[in-house]
């Protein structure tokens, strides 16, 4: 695993989710790192360069910043210096230090992001990172990446969300007190719709008058639609995006730097009329998709009881381009940044920035639905074992989406905590994650065959490249007592779900109910 090169000057360390360690800098350290880079900086500027800083080093921001890096001008000089920012804490001083290496700080099945970071830190040399706040003075745009949250993704009722403000004002107020005056700022981070010009502008206006600045202050929202998959890097550049403003010049400015890295030739810019419409336009995005799945669920549900193949069936309707070819396959569960709490985020506003007096009721009865799925494979184990109690479950999969090392959020961690609450005994294996940040106290096994050796059941929870020939492993592995295995996400097919049986083991499939006609679930 690697190592940062400077020395610890304590006993911390920063640990990444593939179990990477890296030394915490000293302070002195993390000053002459970011004197070197300012000195960059002004030596691009000097060669026509805009400087962007990219504040939040996460699974958007880290991509975001990567893509500007690889904008380049009419002449093919890199348009942009960008430095990476982030807070100076055990997991922002590994971003950093990952960036700063030449690497990619979270997993990806497209190779195109590490790529690009390889070439804007090694081979272009405009690519760098920091936690040094004194880098938002340097910038001509600063983009917005900053972790807002929910507190309990769990709590749907509209009077019980709790959305952590705290961290993100800290942050914009930050800029405040940095950025250079004609700076332009973009917000990127899903926010509750009425933040930019509720929140951050009177958070940028109140630091900046402290400092004695009166120029217009420049501020746009721009929401990604960043798609963590194969087609990571494409959904940055090559995809539509929406952008608002209140006044025209920050809207000038706003899509003068979008044009900059995004192909608009091909995909063009949609401004909206206020940043409340773009704020709105992201979170109702989210919640609609995040309904179609809900509505999956119960149609699951139904063909389990009675015998139907849904894939098939959805593959079926999906033909129809253009109405239904974006309905959803069945599944583990929702999880991730995006899909669990951007409902909640405009419930939240509308309650307490605009006191609209309107209820998302379809909407939050989606998010009710998504958090009960990952339970139904608990019923499956249960209808398979007789009764879970005291029996050993290995679970494939933590993070929450396949070739990712996300867990935030993740589906697994319901269906585990609700083992353990039932006494089971519960395991899990990921092939990307080794340390689960949000389940510090959990071991993730690294070895496929050490987490299913003498289990009672798998679930097969992420459709991860690596378990695809997952049948013929337990087969190996547990020859003499193959366990109950619960696929949820279409991972094993028809095939070799008849081997397993004819084998000697049972399976069940999420969606599946066509196995139980077949008699595949029976010993």
């Amino acid at each position: 695993m690697p190592n940062a090169k400077a020395p610890s000057h304590d006993d911390a360390r920063a640990r990444a989710p593939d179990g990477g360690v890296y030394d915490i800098p000293s302070a002195q350290q993390r000053q002459a790192a970011f004197d070197a880079i300012r000195a960059e900086a002004e030596a691009w500027r000097g060669r026509g360069a805009q400087i962007a800083v990219v504040q939040g080093l996460g699974f958007v921001g880290a991509a975001v910043a990567a893509c500007i890096s690889a904008a380049r001008s009419e002449n093919g000089d890199p348009a942009f210096f960008v430095i990476g920012l982030d807070l100076a804490t055990p997991s922002g001083y590994w971003k950093v230090a990952r960036i700063n290496e030449g690497r990619a700080p979270i997993a990806s099945p497209d190779p195109e992001l590490p790529k690009l970071i390889a070439e804007g830190v090694d081979d272009a040399q405009n690519l760098r990172a920091t936690t040094q706040q004194e880098a938002l003075a340097l910038a001509d745009v600063i983009i917005a990446d900053i972790h807002l949250d929910v507190k309990d993704p769990a709590r749907i009722e509209p009077d019980a969300i709790d959305v952590s403000m705290s961290a993100f004002q800290s942050a914009i107020h930050q800029i405040g007190r940095h950025m250079s005056p004609d700076a332009l700022v973009v917000v990127e981070t899903t926010v509750p719709i009425g933040t930019t010009e509720q929140v951050v502008r009177p958070a940028l206006l109140e630091e900046r008058t402290t400092r004695g600045i009166d120029a217009p202050l420049l501020l746009a929202h721009a929401y990604e639609r960043v798609m963590p998959g194969p087609a990571y890097v494409r959904s940055i550049r090559e995809f539509w995006r929406t952008y608002a403003a209140s006044d025209n010049a920050s809207a000038e400015r706003a899509e003068a730097f979008l044009s900059a890295f995004i192909d608009t030739d091909v995909y063009p810019l949609c401004r909206l009329d206020g940043t409340e419409a773009s704020e709105m336009a992201k979170l109702m995005e989210n919640s609609y998709r995040a309904a179609n799945i809900a509505m999956i669920h119960e149609w699951t549900l139904m063909a389990e009881k009675i015998g139907v193949n849904l894939f098939e069936v959805v593959d079926s309707i999906r033909v129809r381009k253009g109405t239904h070819d974006n309905m959803r396959y069945p599944g583990f569960g929702v999880g991730g940044y995006c899909l669990t709490k951007d409902s909640l985020l405009a419930q939240w506003a509308g309650d307490n920035l605009f006191n609209a007096d309107v209820t998302l009721e379809m909407t939050l009865q989606g998010l009710r639905i998504n958090r009960a799925m990952p339970l139904h494979v608990q019923d499956l184990l249960d209808e398979g074992l007789g009764d879970a109690k005291d029996k050993t479950i290995a679970i494939l999969g933590v993070s929450y989406m396949a070739g990712l090392d996300d867990t935030r959020n993740t589906p697994t961690e319901i269906l585990f905590e609700a083992l353990e609450d039932a006494g089971a005994n519960a395991r899990v294996h990921d092939p990307l994650v080794r340390h689960w940040e949000e389940r510090p106290d959990v071991q993730v096994f690294e070895n496929l065959a050490d987490c299913v050796q003498h289990v009672d059941a798998v679930v097969l929870a992420v459709p991860h490249a690596d378990y695809t020939t997952v049948m013929d492993q337990l087969m190996i592995a547990c020859e003499n007592n193959l366990p109950l295995v619960i696929d949820t996400f279409n991972i094993i097919d028809d095939r070799q779900a008849e081997a397993y049986h004819q084998a000697g083991g049972r399976v069940f499939g999420v969606g599946k109910g066509h196995w139980r006609k077949r008699g595949l679930h029976l010993g």
